[in-house]
C-alpha cells in the first residue's frame, strides 16, 4: 500500500488527467503530436468519456478534450467519431464514447442494455416495436443512412417512450444491441446506418473476447478505475454501469484484482480514505506535474469529477450541475464549469451560450474560498485560460471585465 497525503493525491489525478501541462499528452523523442493523435493518446488511458449533447460552451466531450488539447475543435471529434471512426458511441457509464476498437469487449454491455429495453418495453406494453426492426433494417440497407424522421411507422403516442415514434424506437433499440452505429450526428438529431457499413468487417465480426463472466468483469472494473485514475470501493456514480453498481460483486472482483496484483491500494489518511489503481499507472505516481501556468474550465461530466463526494473530499470543493435544478433553487447558474489552477479548484465560471465567430462572454464568475483575482499568478494563469479557452471556442476574443 501507498500513503499519500491528500496534497500528493490531487496531484497525481491532475498528471493522470494530462491536466497540469498542454505538452504532457504531445511529448515524445521525435516532433510533437498533433491534436487529434493527442485525442486518441488520451483516450487509450481514460477509456471512455461520458457524452452529453447539451451544447452551451461545447458537449460534455468537447469540454473534456480542450481542457488537455492545446489546439482541439470540435470538429475534431467529429471527424474521429464518423469520418475515421477511432472513436465509437456506445454505453458504458452512462451514453458515452471510447475506442472502436473495445467493440467486442463490450459485448456483455450492449445485451444487457438491449434486454433492459426489451424489458422497458414489454412494461409499457409497446413489444410490437420489436417487430419492426427487421423492416428497419431492409430500410437502413436499402436506402442508405436515414434518422428516425426517414422512416414513418407510426406513433407510439407522448409520455409513453423516450421516442415517440415507432422508427425511433426502434433505431434506438438496434443502436442499443449494436446492429446499427450512428452514421453521423448534428446536434440531437442522428442518423444511423448498419454497423457493418461503418466499421472493418473484421471489428464487426469479432467475438466476445471473454471466455466467461469473471474475466469480463476483471476487465471491465480495471477499465473503470482507469476511467477516473484512482477509486474507491465505495458505492458511488463512478460505478454507474451494467454490473459494476453490484457491491457484492465489485468486492469478489476487487478481491481476485488485488491477488492478481492488478490494483494497488493508495492510503491518504487526511481525508480517511483508500483508493485503488491500475498497477500499470503505477509510473505516473512517480512523475512530477509540471505546470504551465493556464487554469482549466473542467467539463462538468470529467472523469476526474465523476463522484462529487470524491471531489468534495479531495479537492475541498462542493460542486453540482445545476441544468436540472430549476432557476429559483440554483445557487450558481446553469451551466457552470469548475475552474483548475495547478491541482486545486479555485472558483468557477458561466459562460453565455457561445455563437460562432463572436466573442466569448464571461457571465459570472465564483471564486473559492481564498483564491481571488488580485494574486497576480492567479490573474496572469485565468487571463491565458480564457485565451486557450476562446481559441477552442473560436471565438472572437474575451469579454470579461
Amino acid at each position: 500500500m501507498y500513503s499519500l497525503s491528500q496534497d500528493e493525491f490531487r496531484s497525481f489525478l491532475i498528471r493522470y488527467h494530462s491536466l497540469d501541462n498542454f505538452d504532457r499528452l504531445s511529448e515524445r523523442k521525435t516532433g510533437e503530436l498533433k491534436p487529434a493523435a493527442q485525442v486518441k493518446k488520451l483516450m487509450r488511458r481514460l477509456g471512455s468519456v461520458q457524452y452529453d449533447p447539451l451544447n452551451v460552451a461545447g458537449r460534455n466531450p468537447d469540454l473534456v478534450f480542450q481542457s488537455r488539447v492545446k489546439g482541439f475543435t470540435p470538429e475534431l471529434l467529429e471527424e474521429l467519431l464518423y469520418k475515421e471512426r477511432y472513436l465509437l458511441d456506445g454505453w458504458d457509464k452512462e451514453m458515452s464514447i471510447y475506442p472502436s476498437a473495445e467493440r467486442p469487449c463490450f459485448t456483455r454491455i450492449r445485451q444487457a442494455e438491449a434486454e433492459d429495453v426489451r424489458n422497458y418495453l414489454g412494461y409499457r406494453g409497446q413489444g410490437e416495436v420489436l417487430t419492426y426492426l427487421p423492416q428497419v433494417m431492409e430500410e437502413l440497407r436499402k436506402r442508405g443512412p436515414l434518422g428516425s424522421r426517414e422512416l414513418q411507422m407510426g406513433s407510439l403516442g407522448k409520455g409513453n417512450w423516450r421516442h415517440s415514434q415507432v422508427s425511433g424506437a426502434a433505431l434506438g433499440y438496434l443502436y442499443t444491441s449494436g446492429e446499427v452505429g450512428i452514421y453521423s450526428k448534428k446536434n440531437a438529431i442522428k442518423t444511423y446506418a448498419p454497423i457493418e457499413n461503418l466499421l472493418p468487417e473484421k471489428l464487426v465480426n469479432a467475438g466476445d473476447p471473454f471466455p466467461n463472466d469473471d474475466d469480463f468483469f476483471e476487465w471491465y472494473f480495471l477499465r473503470r478505475i482507469g476511467c477516473i485514475g484512482a477509486y474507491w470501493l465505495r458505492s458511488g456514480p463512478g460505478w454507474l454501469g451494467h454490473y459494476l453498481s453490484n457491491p457484492d460483486l465489485r468486492k469478489k472482483t476487487f478481491k481476485t484484482l488485488e491477488e492478481k496484483k492488478l490494483i494497488v491500494p493508495l492510503e491518504v489518511p487526511e481525508i480517511n480514505e483508500t483508493f485503488y489503481m491500475r498497477r500499470k499507472d503505477l509510473p505516473v505516481l512517480n512523475e512530477k506535474n509540471q505546470y504551465d501556468g493556464a487554469v482549466r474550465f473542467l467539463a462538468p461530466l470529467d472523469n476526474m469529477l465523476w463522484d462529487r463526494l470524491m471531489v468534495k473530499k479531495v479537492f475541498n470543493f462542493e460542486y453540482t450541475w445545476e441544468v436540472y435544478v430549476p432557476a429559483a433553487k440554483r445557487k450558481y447558474g446553469y451551466y457552470v464549469l469548475p475552474v483548475l489552477y495547478r491541482n486545486s479548484l479555485i472558483g468557477r465560471f458561466e459562460p453565455v451560450k457561445h455563437e460562432k465567430g463572436r466573442p466569448l462572454t464571461v457571465k459570472n464568475w465564483w471564486w473559492e474560498g481564498a483564491f481571488n483575482q488580485k494574486a497576480p499568478k492567479i490573474r496572469e494563469a485565468v487571463l491565458r485560460g480564457l485565451e486557450n479557452f476562446a481559441m477552442y471556442l473560436q471565438a472572437d476574443g474575451v469579454d470579461a471585465e
